[in-house]
């Protein structure tokens, strides 16, 4: 099983590159399974009128949750055995986020995050794209985003180097498809060698 991470900032086009390159490796036969952006959909949950911790009251607490979720979600995604597991945002950002706050996740979180990053194969940040939205989720101001994506980015290449995990980074100049081809260039030696993957 190939476990793929795909980080970076608010608006830096990770579920889109996600949903991309999900689909193009599902057309291959692969069974693929999708771990989404948890972040996003607890935030959902809160406007929902769900009572969930969320970051403009509790970012200790949100974030806390964050990574239940996104760690919860893997080990559901192990009993369906995928060839490939795609992240979106994962729950090493989670780390930054608490760090550009000057807030402080849990010791346990941290070492649970720890115990959870020595399964990933391949980490693929996504630099900031040219334009920036904020929407009823992102609720980030750019200044800010930037400052955020710059710790995410500083966290997962610390891991990385640690770990010994693989990562890439994909240029923000790249459109959706030359992103998906720039990353599957990185994946081809985790896939089967009778498998031709072409992006359309």
């Amino acid at each position: 099983m190939l476990y793929v991470l795909v980080a970076g900032g608010p608006c830096t086009g990770k579920t889109t590159l996600v949903r991309l390159l999900s689909g193009v490796l599902g057309a291959q036969g692969l069974r693929i399974y999708v771990i989404r952006d948890w972040a996003r959909e607890i935030i959902k949950e809160g406007k929902d009128g769900k009572e969930v911790p969320l970051p403009w009251t509790d970012r200790a607490a949100f974030e806390t949750e964050v990574v239940r979720r996104h760690i919860s979600d893997f080990r559901r995604a192990q009993k369906y055995s995928p060839d490939i597991i795609i992240e979106d945002s994962g729950p090493i950002a989670p780390i930054a986020y608490c760090r550009v706050d000057s807030v402080e996740l849990p010791k346990d979180i941290v070492r649970n995050i720890m115990t959870h990053v020595r399964r990933l194969n391949l980490i693929v940040i996504t630099e900031p794209l040219t334009s920036y939205n904020t929407d009823n989720e992102r609720w980030e101001e750019r200044e800010y985003a930037m400052k955020l994506h710059k710790e995410i980015v500083r966290v997962h290449r610390n891991i990385a180097i640690n770990y010994g995990i693989n990562i890439i980074r994909v240029p923000p100049s790249y459109e959706p498809t030359a992103r998906v081809s720039h990353v599957i260039k990185y994946l081809l030696p985790y896939v089967s060698s009778d498998i031709k993957i072409k992006v359309m």
